[in-house]
């Protein structure tokens, strides 16, 4: 046995950076209807790889290939896990262990969203590949090495849709890698090719593997669209030299890798499969590759297999060419070949060799492995041979009865048998058939024109020479039979003999021929012979028939014609207007019944308020059309345009074919006329000048405004609202009251304002501030408003503290003048007494008085600043005093005398 390691390792993904992906693909299968299974099938290595760098799923993601536009993200949970087996068991080896992780979803594809022809792409991207690979540069970023190599799974789909039909396809099964592995110098091949569920062509390339954008584990934003770049090949490697191998690795476009490689490594590959539908490319997958090569195989040698027929003793090496006639026997339609091999004379090898055969087909597709006998086995001892008999089936794989096959000759030699192939041109006289055919005088093509209301027979007759069973099918083109009137009455149907009458009903009143007058049939006649070649016979049918004249019915309008424009009435009519007009429609010719109907197209007339009654009669029917264009059901801002349809359908004729005429009215809805509102401001406070809508306001003084907004449209009346929709000052106002109001035709509502010193700051004490009043209508679609601003200076209360003078002498004599200390004088008009105290403003107010003797006693006090001092039981003499306000004091003295 040789022990020599080719591992095939296709690209994984890793929720970290590592060095432990094998590979993988995507696969997506249609399921049913509008149902896709999404796969992504990865390879895991079990020897090298982290345990817990094992994704327990994924989330790739779908393109439109056009312009990248996502489509939408599928999330894939981890759903199966299995080992990867090797082509000889027995050849195992401890440095190798892969399983295969399935990660699965099942997704909806539309075919309102997924009917783009160019097609579509899912993809994944995983950063990082191993860091040992020999042909391509794989550096770990987070130590340092800037030539990362990340890996890129993608794969195409063709649209769901095509021309309107559902397009269905899932996409190439790709067939799993084996955990085998290759030796330098020694032949190493694989079986790529994939199966395709619906008998699409598939061919294979080899391509650049994909690298992953940046070398980020896996992108924050999810998979990115393409393009992606290339992986960066070292020095001496290249797409034409990617292992280099003597001959390098190479594919044939049925899938069959092969390769001899030169040189120990860790190389990567990848392999592109494109699938074609009618010679039109429809999807592609790929799938990257590892292949790990040590020179660590034993010698060995390949087997040899020779052939001969039964009756001569001639063998043949590499080719051999066999013919039999159909008159042989089972028995004699053989060959007999004969294996051996050096390696069961060798010591080294226990003088024991198993070897077994295998077939391959040349040109075609076959499952040919039936030509092998029973028992295609055996263990070679001490140089013994075996022979083993090659029969052939008396159907040939094609009708000519020419094809090759080669028989294989394969040791248990690891990692990859070695192999010798015997190539086999193969002639098998089929078995005697006559085709069956139709029988004149029916012809070939029959042409046939009938008047509705016939009823015609047409008779099929086939027959086979060989009398064998004969399958009849009928392939209509497109139509139904029985719903036209078209049936098949059998009238013998035996080995050798097919009759029967084609019977065509063409009454229009019983059968439908409202889509379809004329007819494509054909009848294929088929043999049920030994070998089930496509031995047949064709005929076609070419019928018409011709149906009753019926006259289409009359649409017609009061309406004026002048308003047509390219055959539609366009009209226009403001909100709050009306459309009204009648709509006829007549059948003078046939007298049928008539059915008259309206709609709205794109929205529902009973949504707009419109009405049109559908109406039903003989000869001639009319109906109304109403429509009162009223705010409350149209909104011009999202649709000023409306489009209605009137139909007449004389759908009572014979045939029960649509007869029908239309009538189209568009209608452009404009805004209503509207006049905007007016706002006055009248001053309610008679202690304040209003002038030019500006009011001078000194502290403690009421601001009271009424406001009237008066709307001039009376069909309909608007509702009109006042707002105070802006309020600025020399500081932020606050404090004022003010309501919008809303009404019907006019509105009045008040605003109001007593300021208080918090209006004040920074010691500045008089504010200006501006108030912007609206008026607004509420005509529909057209609102207009009218503003109004109000402007206010308010200023502190004036207080002259500097030219305050407090009396200085009192006389408590009782003499009834000057008998006490107070902050008053007599108004010398009014006779009466007066405070002259400074007014207490927003910069200062009285807090209290204090009166000392002479010896700094206090005497008196007060916080009210109308206060009075009488001294009673005090000395004549000088006092001081003090008169605190909030922002200043004022000392002086009384001089007090009896």
């Amino acid at each position: 046995m040789k022990r020599l390691l080719l591992i095939l390792f296709c690209v994984l993904a890793l929720p970290v950076m590592a060095s432990h992906i094998v590979g993988g693909e995507f696969e997506l299968i249609h399921l049913t209807g509008n149902k896709y299974r999404v796969n992504l099938i990865l390879y895991f290595d079990d020897i090298n790889g982290n345990p817990g760098a094992q994704d327990p799923s994924v989330t790739a993601r779908i393109y439109r290939k056009r312009d990248n536009m996502v489509m939408q993200d599928v999330f894939m949970p981890l759903m199966q896990t299995t080992n990867v087996s090797y082509t000889q068991p027995e050849c195992t080896i401890g440095q190798l262990k892969t399983r295969k992780l399935v990660y699965t979803t099942e997704i909806t594809l539309s075919g309102d969203k997924y009917s783009d022809p160019a097609g579509y792409y899912i993809v994944w991207e995983r950063c990082c590949r191993n860091y040992q690979i020999t042909n391509i540069y794989s550096e770990n970023t987070q130590a340092g090495g800037t030539k990362y190599a990340g890996q890129t799974f993608y794969l195409e789909f063709p649209p769901v849709v095509k021309n309107g039909v559902p397009f269905y396809n899932s996409s190439p099964r790709l067939f799993p890698p084996l955990s085998d592995y290759a030796c330098p110098r020694r032949f190493y091949y694989v079986d790529f090719a994939g199966v395709d569920d619906d008998g699409d062509s598939l061919v294979y390339s080899l391509v650049s593997p994909l690298n992953t954008k940046n070398a980020e584990a896996i992108p924050a934003s999810g998979p990115r669209p393409q393009p992606y770049p290339s992986v960066t090949f070292r020095p001496g490697f290249s797409m034409e030299g990617i292992v280099g191998g003597e001959p390098d690795l190479a594919i044939t476009r049925e899938g069959l890798l092969t390769v001899t490689p030169s040189a120990q490594g860790l190389f990567v590959f990848a392999v592109r499969c494109e699938e074609f539908r009618n010679e039109v490319k429809i999807g592609e997958v790929r799938r990257d590759f590892q292949m790990l090569v040590l020179d660590a195989c034993p010698v060995a040698e390949p087997p040899v297999i020779t052939g001969k027929k039964l009756s001569d003793v001639t063998t043949f090496r590499d080719k051999m060419n066999i013919t039999f006639s159909n008159q042989v026997t089972d028995s004699d339609r053989c060959i007999q070949v004969t294996v051996s091999d050096p390696d069961a004379s060798k010591i080294e090898d226990n003088f024991t060799e198993k070897v077994k055969l295998r077939v391959v087909t040349f040109g075609f597709k076959k499952d040919m492995s039936t030509i092998l006998p029973a028992v295609s086995e055996a263990t070679l001892t001490q140089g013994s041979t075996k022979t083993f008999d090659i029969c052939f089936d008396e159907c040939p794989p094609n009708e000519s009865g020419i094809f090759q096959v080669g028989i294989i000759a394969m040791d248990d030699a690891c990692s990859l048998p070695l192999s010798d192939t015997l190539r086999l041109t193969v002639n098998v006289q089929p078995p005697t058939n006559v085709k069956p055919k139709f029988e004149l005088p029916l012809a070939e093509v029959t042409t046939d024109n009938l008047t509705e209301g016939d009823k015609e027979i047409y008779r099929i007759k086939a027959v086979d020479g060989n009398n064998d069973q004969m399958i009849i099918s009928i392939i209509p083109e497109g139509f139904n039979m029985g719903n036209v009137g078209m049936n098949v009455n059998q009238i013998e149907n035996r080995k050798g003999l097919y009759e029967a009458d084609l019977v065509w009903d063409t009454r229009c009143d019983v059968y439908d021929f409202r889509e379809k007058t004329n007819f494509q049939l054909r009848f294929l006649v088929q043999d049920e012979d030994a070998c089930a070649y496509s031995g047949s016979d064709t005929v076609s049918f070419n019928l018409s028939v011709k149906l009753p004249g019926n006259a289409d019915p009359v649409i017609s309008t009061d309406l004026q014609p002048d308003q047509i424009v390219n055959g539609v009435y366009m009209l226009e009519r403001k909100l709050f207007g009306k459309l009204d007009f009648n709509v006829t429609g007549a059948d003078f010719t046939d007298n049928d019944l008539l059915v008259l109907t309206g709609r709205g197209v794109g929205f529902d007339m009973n949504a707009v308020a419109a009405t049109f009654p559908s109406k039903t009669g003989n000869t001639t029917i009319t109906s109304p059309f109403d429509w009162n264009l009223i705010c409350e059901k149209i909104n011009l801002t999202s649709k000023s345009e409306f489009d209605f349809q009137f139909v007449v359908k004389d759908d009572a004729n014979k045939c029960r074919l649509y007869k029908a005429d239309t009538l189209n009215v568009k209608l452009k809805v404009l805004p209503p006329d509207n006049e905007k509102p007016t706002l006055a401001v009248v001053n309610m406070n008679p202690d304040l000048d209003f002038e030019n809508n500006f009011q001078e306001v000194v502290l403690g003084q009421q601001i009271s405004l009424a406001l009237t907004a008066t709307d001039p449209n009376l069909a309909p009346m608007d509702l009109v609202r006042i707002d105070l929709i802006d309020a600025k000052g020399d500081n932020e106002p606050e404090g004022y009251v003010f309501a919008s109001a809303t009404g019907t035709g006019s509105v009045q509502t008040t605003f109001s304002w007593l300021p208080d010193c918090s209006i004040f700051r920074n010691g500045d004490y008089e504010n200006n501030y501006t108030f912007k009043f609206r008026a607004l209508d509420s005509r529909c679609n057209t609102s207009k408003a009218d503003t109004l601003t109000v402007d206010f200076r308010i200023s502190d209360i004036v207080n002259d503290l500097d030219a305050f003078i407090p009396p200085n002498f009192i006389s408590a004599n009782g003499d009834g003048y000057n008998e006490y200390f107070a902050m008053l004088r007599e108004n010398t008009e009014t006779g009466e007494l007066e405070n002259i105290l400074p007014f207490d403003n927003c910069e200062g107010r009285f807090v209290s008085i204090s009166i000392y003797n002479r010896w700094g006693n206090e005497v008196f006090s007060s916080n009210n600043r109308d206060f009075q001092w009488r001294p009673v039981n005090q000395a004549a003499g000088v006092y001081f005093y003090t008169l605190v306000f909030s922002n200043r004091e004022y000392k002086g003295s009384i001089t007090v005398r009896d």
